[in-house]
């Protein structure tokens, strides 16, 4: 006998029913109790501290608009980007820094072509692992009365070291360059003081020429700016980055987080320069806005996309300084530089990345 479809369908819900909706009730709550645990964990990872990044001391020979990416590296944030937490000290002058490599006091140095050569002749450990510049932005100044090079023959120069240091290495390379012999058809004289010492004796007739980066001060004086020394002569040093040969062989991707850094704060100077010029300023506590204009202008001919350090500008330091030290006469340039990092960094794309 057949069963009414009318009691079948008023039937309650089986076992089996009622277990498979208890089972969805079960996986939701599982589902739900997912998304939570996974938004808790989610949570605590964000906001839990990041690991602590690579302290490096970096030490500048001197406050100068050549270490510029350094500055905006250190206050936009780019060391940090690449994991290291940088302290920048100004040490006065290039030895202190070389000396500081080779000693391990500090990771990295802002310091000039000439110091690291020099260091590296009297066997001390260091090396050169990038340039800023291509050359510094110096100008030629002289006394009113000179108003050529060939009248340079016969003067009195002024630098801050005779036989040491960028300003005279940079001195007697320009001096080469014109024909003049800087040991014998000029003088030069030792002028401690700065910039601003040198442009002083020159107003005071103590002495007839001097390289200075400071143009303005210079016109302000009443003196004549000759040329602006980049535009006429080439391979004169510049300020570079160094280390010792013992750090970059031990903490070679450090070295390059750090060269990726200021070549990030080199694209900045050059996209951003009301903010490149206020940070410059804080560093050389310099408020003068027609100062500042000059330096980036100054600064922007000769500042470099690609840090590489020219060997030429190597060969032209141990010319100038081998009057002075014998050891230059037969050194090999290439001892003296390590492009390495530079030349990786290269091949993997990082600098094409940047510039475009």
């Amino acid at each position: 006998m057949e069963r009414s479809p009318n009691r079948d369908s008023n039937r309650r819900p089986g076992p089996a029913k009622a277990g498979t909706s208890r089972t969805k009730k079960v996986a939701a709550l599982a589902v739900v109790a997912l998304i939570v645990l996974v938004s808790i964990l989610g949570y605590q990872y964000l906001t839990s501290p990041t690991k602590p990044s690579t302290h490096i001391t970096i030490g500048l020979s001197d406050a100068t608009n050549g270490y510029w990416p350094v500055y905006i590296a250190k206050d936009s944030g780019m060391f940090e980007k690449y994991g290291l937490n940088a302290t920048v000290a100004i040490l006065g002058g290039g030895r202190d820094v070389v000396i500081s490599l080779a000693a391990g006091q500090i990771q990295i140095g802002g310091v000039g072509t000439d110091s690291v050569v020099a260091a590296k002749l009297e066997e001390l450990d260091v090396v050169q692992i990038g340039a800023t510049e291509r050359e510094r932005p110096f100008y030629l100044v002289t006394r009113p009365g000179i108003q050529s090079a060939e009248q340079l023959k016969g003067k009195v120069g002024g630098v801050i070291n005779v036989g040491v240091g960028l300003t005279y290495v940079a001195t007697a390379t320009m001096l080469a360059r014109l024909g003049l012999d800087p040991t014998k058809d000029v003088t030069l004289v030792g002028i401690a003081g700065g910039s601003a010492a040198r442009l002083a004796a020159v107003q005071a007739g103590k002495i007839d020429f001097t390289l200075t980066s400071e143009v303005l001060r210079a016109k302000k004086l009443g003196l004549n700016v000759l040329f602006y020394v980049p535009e006429i002569i080439e391979g004169m040093p510049g300020n570079g980055y160094a280390t010792s040969s013992k750090y970059l062989t031990q903490n070679r991707e450090i070295v390059k987080r750090f060269i990726k850094a200021v070549t990030e704060a080199t694209k900045f100077f050059f996209d951003n320069k009301e903010d490149s010029k206020e940070i410059l300023g804080n560093w050389l506590k310099e408020k003068d806005p027609e100062t500042l204009e000059q330096h980036y202008q100054d600064w922007s001919r000769v500042a470099l996309k690609i840090p590489t350090t020219d060997l030429d500008q190597v060969r032209n330091v141990l010319e100038a300084i081998a009057p002075f030290a014998p050891k230059a006469a037969n050194a090999d340039p290439k001892v003296f530089v390590d492009n390495s990092i530079i030349e990786a960094l290269e091949s993997e794309g990082f600098f094409k990345t940047v510039w475009g």
